[in-house]
């Protein structure tokens, strides 16, 4: 993926680990209250020699739902023909709420309100089942200041029993006020071959909030989209990534066996919109000999929504 070019310094968790262990999940619009509460009182940066613990939080001994996931194939695009395995990316979404849990704790220093998701990657060890009991653990695995802001990392770990099943890692970028220094001309891009035209009809904010948990307002109607700076309310970056990786699946069947997929989140795509996926297969030293390189675009103006690869192993 992208390198960081503007990177001023690492700041890594020290000291002994905090383990915060939680019985349910979370209640969002508790969590939203209390981010827009606390946000005034919390910073948009942090020292280059500043210091945050470790800290965890967990949930065990977690059943999914089993009409929950089979309304998330849906909304998402999977097929239904496995109905008793998890869809890869399903998982990412049961860490909302304890994402949302971490930053409004006082072990999260940054302003809770500012946060926007850039990266996902996350790696299928093996297929999960819906009738298996998971320990879900969110982990903070550090800060990076670059010119314009905060990035912060945070690893989601995933257990059934004694055994690691899923992992993955969410990027979520705080701008601060720098401003960025200006950069040299960009190349011109090179589109993968378009495989698949995705609308997005209005409403599908709501739709992947019923299944996923995440209610930001900015995702659920346009007059709350335009309060946080957006000229219409946009999908929600993960139901974008959810839906290409449903189209991967029914090419490259993810359900079968280990799997890993990175992405990095682009521009918004404003609702309703008519998308274009394109994808190729790589082999390289750097991609491996199952690598698929994907992208979303929108369908006219060709403006790059979201970028990644698929690992199959």
């Amino acid at each position: 993926m992208e390198k960081d070019h503007d990177l001023i310094s690492s700041i890594m968790p020290t000291g002994p680990e905090t383990t915060v262990e939680i019985k349910n999940l979370p209640r969002m619009w508790l969590i939203f209250l209390k981010a827009l509460l606390i946000s005034p009182f919390r910073p948009n940066t942090l020292a280059n020699n500043a210091h945050v613990s470790g800290t965890r939080i967990v949930l065990q001994n977690f059943l999914p739902d089993q009409a929950l996931v089979d309304n998330y194939r849906t909304v998402c695009g999977f097929h239904k023909n496995n109905p008793d395995t998890i869809p890869i990316t399903y998982l990412q979404t049961l860490f909302i709420g304890l994402l949302g849990k971490f930053i409004i704790s006082p072990f999260f220093p940054l302003n809770p309100m500012g946060l926007i998701q850039t990266y996902q990657s996350f790696e299928q060890k093996r297929p999960v089942k819906t009738n298996e009991f998971l320990d879900l653990a969110c982990i903070l695995g550090g800060f990076a200041k670059k010119e314009t802001g905060v990035e912060t990392r945070f690893i989601l770990d995933v257990r059934s029993g004694e055994e690691t099943v899923w992992q993955g890692v969410s990027s979520f970028f705080t701008r601060s006020s720098a401003k960025k220094t200006p950069s040299s001309k960009k190349q011109d891009e090179i589109f993968l071959t378009k495989r698949e035209a995705i609308p997005v009809p209005l409403g599908t904010g709501r739709r992947y909030a019923s299944v996923s948990g995440d209610y930001n307002p900015h995702h659920l109607y346009t007059i709350f989209a335009k309060l946080f700076g957006f000229k219409k309310a946009i999908a929600h970056g993960m139901w974008s990534l959810a839906r290409v990786t449903a189209s991967l699946d029914r090419e490259f069947d993810l359900h079968k066996g280990p799997a890993g997929i990175e992405a990095s989140f682009k521009l918004p795509v404003f609702m309703p919109a008519v998308t274009a996926l394109g994808w190729e297969q790589s082999e390289g030293e750097d991609t491996g000999p199952g690598a698929v390189n994907f992208e979303l675009r929108d369908q006219q103006k060709g403006l790059p929504h979201l970028k990644g690869r698929l690992l199959l192993h």
